[in-house]
């Protein structure tokens, strides 16, 4: 590749950073790079879902990053294993691969729950129904995703609060964006393959309603989806039939 003709100040289309701030990341790496309001929202949401679910005591999650979830959810005596190519700050995944080469049928255990959380889009839409049943096919249970929902919208929380006891609510009204799927540079691909995405619920082709009827097709039954509060993060927990 020729940097001359790749200027890695100039982002691509409507990619979210440049590529020069990715290597900034890359040569600069410290735990807590995704600790901030949107990604703690999502986190804790993760979590609280998890905890929601009736007998779970195992989980595997792929693609984990920092690892904020596994590391709590352990603590709180959950048996939580891990799976990734990357080795993200300080955290180490139990099993160190890609997903791509994974073999569900060849992995030596099966858990409550498989879950994924901002993965799948990293992959071409074509592997989507594959990648599900990787997970479902672990899992004796639970399949639990967040993929990116391009989206407008707005919302407004409320809240009531009597002596020690209070009462949440938020209300967000969101519709899709209906932009064209990313096309990306030659030179960036190659150099940040973990950072491309190949699709996003709410872009062109690629509606919320056709990613729930190709996870219906795997007898999988949609039990809780919703937008995260960070609304770009979109949730689908899902129970084995």
């Amino acid at each position: 590749m020729n940097d001359k003709k790749f200027d890695k100040t100039i982002k691509c289309f409507d990619e979210p950073h440049p590529p020069i701030k990715i290597e900034e990341y890359i040569d600069n790496q410290k735990p807590g790079k995704f600790l901030n309001k949107a990604h703690r929202d999502s986190y804790l949401q993760q979590m609280l879902w998890i905890k929601s679910c009736s007998g779970i005591s195992s989980i595997f999650e792929v693609g984990p990053g920092e690892g904020f979830c596994a590391t709590n959810l352990r603590k709180l005596g959950y048996q939580y294993e891990t799976l990734d190519k990357f080795k993200v700050a300080n955290f180490e995944p139990d099993y160190n691969q890609s997903f791509t080469n994974f073999s569900a049928d060849d992995h030596p255990k099966k858990y409550d729950m498989a879950c994924a959380f901002q993965v799948f889009e990293h992959f071409p839409y074509e592997k989507f129904k594959e990648n599900i049943l990787k997970l479902a096919k672990i899992s004796k249970r639970y399949v639990f995703i967040s993929i990116p929902y391009s989206c407008y919208g707005f919302s407004f929380n409320v809240s009531f609060t009597f002596n020690q006891k209070s009462y949440f609510r938020k209300i967000g009204f969101y519709i899709p964006t209906l932009k064209k799927n990313r096309k990306y540079r030659e030179e960036y691909m190659k150099r940040y393959p973990w950072a491309v995405h190949y699709w996003e619920i709410g872009r062109k082709q690629f509606p919320l309603k056709k990613i729930l009827k190709d996870i219906d097709e795997l007898k999988l039954k949609v039990i809780r989806k919703s937008h995260g509060e960070n609304p770009y993060h979109y949730y689908i927990l899902c129970e084995k039939i």
